[in-house]
C-alpha cells in the first residue's frame, strides 16, 4: 500500500512549495514542449484534461517520489473535481511542480 502520511500532515505547516512551482500558460506563444515540461516537473509528465478544456502536466510520479503537496494545484483540482459531480476523485492532490495550460493556449498538447 503506498503510504501517503507525509501528505495528511497538518496543512498549516511550510509546506515547501513556492508558487513558480505552479505556472499558468494563457498564450500559445508561451506553450512549453515536452523536455521543458518534463525539466520543470522533474520526470515524466501526466497531462489531465479538465471539463472547460484546460490542461494540467504534473510529474507522473510524483506521489511515488514523495514530492511536497501542490497547494496552488490541489485548490484547483478540487475546485474543478467537486464531489457533488463526480464520483471519485474529488478529495485527490496534486503534489510536485505543476502547470496548467489554459484551453485557449493549447497548440501541441492537446486539441
Amino acid at each position: 500500500m503506498l503510504d501517503l502520511s507525509y501528505i495528511i500532515q497538518d496543512m498549516t505547516t511550510d509546506i515547501n512549495t513556492k508558487a513558480s512551482e505552479f505556472k499558468i500558460i494563457e498564450n500559445k506563444k508561451d506553450e512549453p514542449n515536452y523536455k521543458k515540461v518534463s525539466e520543470f516537473v522533474g520526470g515524466m509528465v501526466e497531462c489531465v484534461q479538465f471539463p472547460n478544456g484546460d490542461l494540467l502536466l504534473l510529474n507522473e510520479e510524483g506521489k511515488l517520489m514523495q514530492l511536497p503537496l501542490n497547494p496552488e494545484a490541489t485548490t484547483l483540482w478540487r475546485a474543478t473535481f467537486t464531489k457533488d459531480k463526480y464520483a471519485f476523485g474529488y478529495d485527490d492532490f496534486v503534489v510536485g511542480p505543476a502547470i496548467l495550460i489554459k484551453k485557449d493556449a493549447l497548440k501541441h498538447w492537446a486539441s
